[in-house]
């Protein structure tokens, strides 16, 4: 097995997607507690709304945005705020609560600032039975247990193992045992039920797990043959027993239309094995081209390739890798944690990983309400944050961490004031700021805002479903002033580019830009 293209299987899961656009069981384990350094109830108030800056300039100058049809033809909800005062700017819309699609992770990853603190790490443990021996057998078990770590990825799983033999492991007696205990619930990101995703497997509809390794996402590695009329080449860049590949790719000549169809289908008896049928063609000399899918089963997955690393490392086990609970009785040989949570979120609000979002808001139940973590647990969480703003339920629906779901409905209001909050913190802003994309430079907003002395001056987090076009963030205007910001766009009829150029504009007047704004696509995308 090769070590995993993580990196380009990340930028994957933030592509655009449609056409048209815990704690082990047992003393003996430490729990993973939530930063005490980070105060639930330190949270800035609600915007003020409709003071006296509404008859400013800056709001007679945003009042000809309004003018765009858009306003006319979709459904609008818009709020621009000045951090400083806490004061709106302009409005429109009466604060109407719309879908945020992506927009939703931030109050997602600001919630998990607030309750899990920002050096929470995610631990994956290793539990024995009994201590190795000095000729480097374990005589029992060895437990696997996760704590929903989004950041696993083959090639610190590999690590993981390469310290296992480190602690003097050269065979296992009994068995491997996995133990995904700490979330339950569906696999499936709730909210999201459309059929089409839920059998071809998209990147960004991925399933989630307490042990999950490259996102549960199958990376498919195609390469022409020989020469036209030869098999092309296909196979899984990380192979597991969770996953099959039937490779029907053709190689045509070299000037030929390259096109890859793949049929997702899962064994009909257990569900857990994924098998992805490749047919098409592949032009004669092309470069390699990666593809890719999530599996069904996170935890068989997970096993496959723990497996694999296992042999790898020529650590011998006499057991079986297999599913099941660590007892209490069992002891820490190991614990790995992940990156901490500031460089998570920044991973997740710049590519905009629904995996990621998903992954995080159960670990905030389990650790906000207690084992297990679950959806609603995670949904609990941000409400709870949400009230120390001083919002109150009714002015919200909310029914998972990314937005993935036409449910969710969120007013301009309740998000600017998550942004305020987070932008006064001292110890929560830099890192909560930093998280988002910068225009012109990087994340979703890279091939935006480019123009016009914009570069640097926008922080944002975009938001697209089919008919669905918004961004929220923060703007550094030409007179010093910092400006949170939300638009939220529903019903769209036609090209989401009318709704990202009236973004565009409301961005460009609030900072005191002149000019043209590059008008780039979007990266978290997904299908209807």
């Amino acid at each position: 097995m090769r070590l995993s293209h993580s990196f380009a299987l990340l930028i994957a899961l933030a592509l655009p997607a449609f056409a048209q656009d815990g704690v082990p069981d047992g003393a003996q384990v430490p729990t993973a507690q939530a930063d005490p350094s980070a105060p639930v109830g330190a949270a800035a108030s609600p915007p003020t709304l409709g003071a006296a800056l509404i008859d400013s300039p800056l709001a007679a100058a945003l009042g000809s945005v309004s003018e765009d049809p858009l306003f006319s033809n979709a459904a609008v909800s818009v709020q621009v705020v000045n951090v400083r005062t806490g004061e709106e700017v302009y409005a429109w819309g009466d604060d109407k609560p719309l879908v945020p699609a992506s927009t939703m992770k931030i109050l997602t990853t600001a919630a998990a600032l607030r309750t899990l603190g920002p050096n929470y790490h995610f631990p994956t443990w290793i539990l024995q039975d009994e201590k190795v021996g000095a000729d480097g057998v374990q005589p029992g078990n060895l437990y696997v247990k996760g704590q929903g770590d989004p950041t696993m990825v083959v090639e610190r799983m590999w690590r993981m193992v390469q310290d296992l033999k480190v602690r003097g492991v050269r065979e296992v007696k009994g068995d491997v045992v996995f133990d995904d205990g700490y979330f339950v619930g569906t696999t499936l990101v709730p909210g999201w039920d459309k059929d089409e995703d839920i059998e071809s497997g998209p990147t960004y509809f991925a399933t989630l797990g307490a042990l999950s390794v490259n996102y549960n996402v199958a990376t498919m590695v195609v390469r022409p043959g020989a020469s036209a009329g030869q098999a092309a080449s296909a196979e899984f860049d990380c192979p597991t027993p969770a996953i099959v590949l039937e490779n029907k790719l053709l190689t045509g000549s070299k000037n030929s239309r390259k096109w890859v169809k793949i049929e997702r289908t899962l064994d009909e008896e257990t569900q857990k094995i994924t098998t992805f049928t490749l047919t098409g063609n592949i032009p004669a000399e092309s470069e390699p081209d990666f593809y890719y899918r999530t599996i069904a089963d996170p935890l068989a997955n997970y096993i496959g390739a723990m497996q694999s690393v296992f042999k790898q490392q020529g650590i011998k086990v006499k057991g079986r890798f297999r599913a099941g609970a660590a007892p209490k009785s069992a002891t820490i040989l190991h614990r790995v944690d992940s990156v901490p949570l500031t460089d998570i979120i920044a991973t997740l609000s710049k590519h905009s990983n629904n995996f990621m979002a998903e992954q995080l808001l159960r670990s905030m139940g389990a650790e906000r309400f207690g084992l297990p973590g679950t959806t609603e647990n995670g949904v609990r969480a941000v409400a709870d944050y949400l009230a120390t703003l001083g919002i109150p339920p009714d002015q919200f629906r909310l029914v998972n961490g990314s937005g993935l779901s036409r449910d969710v409905t969120v007013r301009p209001s309740t998000i600017n004031a998550v942004l305020l909050d987070m932008y006064r913190s001292p110890d929560l802003g830099p890192e909560f700021v930093s998280s988002l994309s910068v225009g012109g430079r990087d994340g979703t907003l890279w091939s935006r805002y480019r123009d016009a002395g914009m570069t640097g001056r926008v922080r944002g987090k975009t938001g697209t479903l089919l008919g669905v076009h918004c961004l929220s963030g923060y703007v550094h205007a030409a007179d010093d002033e910092v400006y949170a910001f939300t638009f939220l766009v529903n019903g769209i009829d036609g090209a989401l580019s009318r709704a990202r150029k009236a973004h565009d504009r409301l961005v460009v007047t609030v900072a005191g830009a002149t000019g043209n704004v590059a008008d780039g696509g979007d990266g978290d995308q997904p299908a209807p």
